[in-house]
């Protein structure tokens, strides 16, 4: 995923707004999570960061429009994407360490995650990476199992053919082999 870190201290008392709206980085994060994802309309991301006391919050939009394959006959299916959010990401007790004389070239241990928000590199201060926050909403707004229609039959497991666009030949479901020997059995009252 293509980052784009922005150091704490440049961004005012009263926040700053950024915008994700790059193809080449919606793309970029399709190919790296092997995502087949097709954008229909441009997708754009609207982040706002407020610098806080203790940590960031962090609020923005995300809007679009994608195609992804239907999880049961694999046709595309149109989503379109409007969403808002807003999250807080606190700091450690000991994010503003900063090193004593004689210890710059030690490595500082970052005690939190890298992907939205770390400490720069000797520990002087904090860099935030609006593009990590966009993909997770991006990720969170699509759905976990995407489908053409409520109504789709899907594909035939024996010959392959969409039963939404033609009927197949095939013999139905014979059940759990396991259970083969209870097929005939017979319960009285």
């Amino acid at each position: 995923m293509m980052e784009t870190w922005i150091p704490l201290a440049s961004i005012p008392a009263d926040g700053a707004s950024y915008t994700i709206d790059s193809p080449e980085f919606w793309n970029a994060c399709f190919a790296e999570f092997n995502l087949p994802c097709k954008v229909l309309s441009p997708i754009a991301a609207t982040i706002t960061v407020l610098p806080q006391e203790d940590g960031l919050l962090l609020m923005g939009s995300l809007a679009g429009k994608v195609t992804l394959p239907c999880n049961r006959c694999t046709e595309p299916s149109e989503y379109t994407i409007a969403t808002t959010f807003e999250t807080f990401e606190g700091f450690p007790p000991d994010t503003f360490f900063l090193p004593a004389k004689g210890e710059e070239d030690e490595e500082v241990q970052d005690p939190f995650d890298e992907t939205l928000i770390r400490q720069a590199a000797h520990g002087r201060g904090i860099e935030v990476n609006p593009s990590a926050l966009a993909w997770q909403e991006f990720s969170l707004a699509l759905p976990v199992k995407p489908l053409c229609s409520e109504g789709c039959h899907g594909l035939c497991p024996t010959c392959g053919c969409n039963k939404n666009h033609e009927a197949c030949n095939c013999a139905g479901p014979e059940g759990d082999p396991r259970l083969a020997s209870l097929r005939g059995l017979v319960i009285k009252k």
